[in-house]
């Protein structure tokens, strides 16, 4: 029995626009998993031409879906028709400008084979890179980790799970899909739903690599008022999920996580921009919990009146007895 036999197939979605020599090195380190089989499902969102015979010539005995679209439908959109077109048994994702260690597949898959969980997850490296105009890489460095034990509530606050570092069962990943009305955050989106469901399995060892540079990623290019309003669109539709002392402490968690570096700008601007959408939030609550009060009030106010007035009737009768 061969070993593409006895291995449930795994597909990998890579969502693309535009960038091509990252592509290439992104389906390079899927080509270069231990894990086998492999589908890789390439959804080019209305980017630049692909050719097809390049892409399988780079994956080789890998299978590839490419599935290149008219025109730009966002991010959230180009996830789903990936979704709806994996073949394997579990389902996971890649930028096309991060990369997966060698290791990466085997990690997951061994960890949800062996137990109940539907959805597992590893270490992320965090790396800045610089590139030049060609695309080519001028400078990197560490600049840490993504290794946290899954919990729900500090999903809450902030997404902290990047999507690459997940592996899906694929009818687990079906029954939530991405959200298309979000033009960002539509991951977060999702794993907030689906950490609701049931807990991620955490695997502490680091398997990919998340890249961020400044000049490419949609989060860095993007207003502070348009990442403002994705944060309180988000929060705006799971309030039902928040609980209110989350609300409340939010701010100091996310210094503490930021391990004393929140001084940064580019960490600053993402947590002013979520603590207002936490902020918004609160401010509702706090006038559902202040209209709640007055209603208790009111509701006392009334009784007691009743109550008064029924002391001055008896009190009344009484008197007329006695005399």
């Amino acid at each position: 029995m061969t070993e593409s036999t006895v291995n449930p197939l795994v597909s990998i979605i890579v969502r693309t626009k535009d960038r091509p020599k990252l592509l290439m090195r992104a389906l390079r380190s899927i080509a270069a998993q231990t894990y086998r089989p492999i589908e890789v499902v390439v959804v080019n969102d209305g980017g630049c031409p692909l050719g097809a015979a390049e892409l399988r010539s780079v994956l080789g005995d890998v299978s590839l879906n490419y599935l290149p679209l008219e025109q730009n439908t966002g991010r959230a959109h180009a996830g789903n028709v990936g979704i709806r077109n994996a073949k394997g048994e579990y389902v996971g994702f890649l930028d096309d400008d991060d990369e997966f260690y060698p290791e990466h597949l085997g990690t997951l898959v061994a960890s949800l084979s062996g137990s109940e969980c539907n959805v597992a997850y590893a270490a992320v490296e965090f790396v800045d890179e610089v590139l030049d105009s060609e695309g080519t890489r001028v400078s990197s460095h560490l600049k840490g980790t993504f290794a946290t034990p899954f919990s729900f509530d500090d999903l809450l606050i902030g997404n902290y799970i990047p999507l690459i570092s997940l592996l899906f069962r694929a009818a687990t990943l079906r029954s939530f899909m991405l959200d298309e009305s979000f033009e960002l955050y539509e991951d977060w989106d999702m794993l907030i739903r689906a950490g609701e469901a049931a807990p991620f399995h955490f695997v502490d060892k680091i398997t990919s690599i998340y890249y961020q540079r400044n000049d490419s990623q949609i989060a860095f290019k993007s207003p502070p008022e348009v990442l403002r309003e994705a944060t309180v669109k988000l929060y705006e539709k799971h309030r039902a999920k928040l609980p209110l002392g989350t609300v409340f402490t939010m701010r100091e968690k996310l210094y503490r996580k930021d391990g004393g570096t929140a001084q940064k700008e580019d960490r600053l601007r993402e947590l002013e921009v979520r603590v207002a959408g936490l902020e918004s939030v609160a401010h509702d609550l706090r006038n559902i919990l202040q209209e709640r009060d007055s209603y208790i009030q009111s509701i006392h106010a009334r009784r007691g009146w009743r109550l008064l007035t029924r002391y001055y009737r008896i009190k009344q009768w009484l008197l007329r007895l006695i005399r």
